[in-house]
């Protein structure tokens, strides 16, 4: 079975082709900065040569048919009756999709009433569905949504402090999102620890440009810092996490902006762009508090402090921890913040062996040995994880 997995951005599309049940990479790549001059493609076939392409003003279309052409001219696929399925991971599921689901026109008239839920993720991945329905006629497709790993966690952490009325004519409680990352670093790193998954209380940090800490116990999702939207929990890239609900009529009050004027700024212009002033992205802010600039430092400090107050949060409601498992690019990939979050946590059992932290490869541990809780950092795998999902979806049609 071929399952080609698609995530369509609201500037972007990365995406998978996959052999299932192998988990062989076919094909693999993005495409970056769609609908503008210097949009372009990044593409690998498995065994090959990396290809970089410019696709000036490209759209979801013009990329999804350039990858049905490449696949077709490397012969990867004959054609496009080659691919079996079609997944998309999508950010927001609400109540009414607790599971991935077979795409018809009522789950497409229902997605579209859940944009206002993810603003900036559902309407690019509802467009990526109509584009594949009229360039690969004919091909199933699938959705698998990130809040479907976080359907377990219980009422008691999901329901807001609000008139309970808005929870039953809205759906408005915290959902959670990064669902796919957690559940595959999850089970990943039960594989290394050598553990069964049922057994172990884990805390998953997705850190990138979008942020969510997961307490999984025992294989299931119990809570998670992010809400009824992908805006909440801690702060990331532009976008502010949690703070004081009362700051929005305020800052209304004062400047006489618009609702959807303050939502723009906050979405976009805050977080740890907002703070520093500089950047939302934590290498630049990392590389620019090296050369002494305050408010980069300041807004490192502020990601480090949010996320480690969340880790003791859920450390606390699972009553204990085996293993805190960083993820996602900045966790995967910056040794210093990991360090920074890490720091002053040994009372937990959270020891970072400062060697194995700077040098060891990934998937790893990276705790000290004699330390009783596992530190671990694991490239995520979202497509991966898709694909699985609805390879046993299909299996399960069959």
């Amino acid at each position: 079975m071929q399952i080609l997995v698609l995530n369509c951005g609201g500037s972007s599309m990365k995406y998978q082709l996959l052999a299932m049940p192998e988990e062989k990479v076919l094909a693999k790549g993005s495409i970056d900065r769609l609908f503008t001059p210097r949009a372009e493609v990044r593409h690998q076939v498995a065994g090959r040569e990396a290809v970089r392409q410019p696709l000036p003003g490209a759209t979801f279309a013009d990329g999804i048919r350039w990858l049905v052409t490449a696949l077709r001219e490397e012969g990867i696929i004959a054609g496009v009756t080659d691919i079996d399925a079609i997944a998309h991971k999508l950010a927001h599921g609400g109540e009414k999709f607790q599971q991935p689901v077979l795409i018809d026109d009522e789950v497409l008239a229902t997605l579209t009433s859940l944009s206002s839920l993810a603003p900036v993720h559902l309407p690019p991945a509802v467009a990526g569905i109509r584009v594949c329905q009229e360039l690969l006629p004919g091909i199933l497709q699938y959705a698998v949504f990130e809040t479907n790993f976080h359907q377990t966690v219980p009422p008691y952490a999901y329901i807001y402090g609000l008139p309970y009325e808005w929870y039953e004519q809205y759906g408005i409680r915290k959902y959670g999102f990064h669902g796919t990352s957690h559940r595959y670093v999850a089970e990943t790193a039960a594989g290394i620890l050598g553990r069964e998954l049922r057994e172990l209380k884990l805390i998953s940090c997705h850190l990138g440009s979008g942020t969510s800490v997961a307490a999984i116990k025992y294989g299931r999702s119990v809570d998670i810092s992010s809400g009824l939207t992908p805006q909440s929990g801690t702060i990331m890239s532009t976008r502010p996490g949690d703070f004081d609900p009362w700051v929005f009529p305020f800052i209304m009050e004062l400047t006489g902006m618009t609702p959807a004027a303050v939502n723009e700024v906050m979405v976009k212009k805050g977080g740890l762009l907002g703070i520093s002033g500089l950047s939302g992205d934590m290498r630049d802010l990392e590389a620019a508090a090296r050369e002494g600039h305050q408010r980069a430092q300041l807004a490192i400090n502020v990601f480090c402090y949010q996320v480690k107050k969340y880790i003791g949060a859920f450390a606390a409601a699972m009553n204990g921890l085996d293993a805190l498992i960083f993820t996602g690019g900045i966790g995967e990939r910056s040794p210093a913040i990991r360090a920074g979050i890490c720091r002053d946590l040994d009372f937990f059992g959270i020891e970072l062996d400062e060697e194995k932290n700077k040098h060891r490869p990934r998937p790893d541990i990276l705790s000290r040995d004699s330390a009783p809780v596992a530190i671990l950092a694991i490239d995520t795998n979202e497509e991966l994880m898709v694909a699985r999902q609805v390879a046993e979806l299909v299996g399960e049609q069959k």
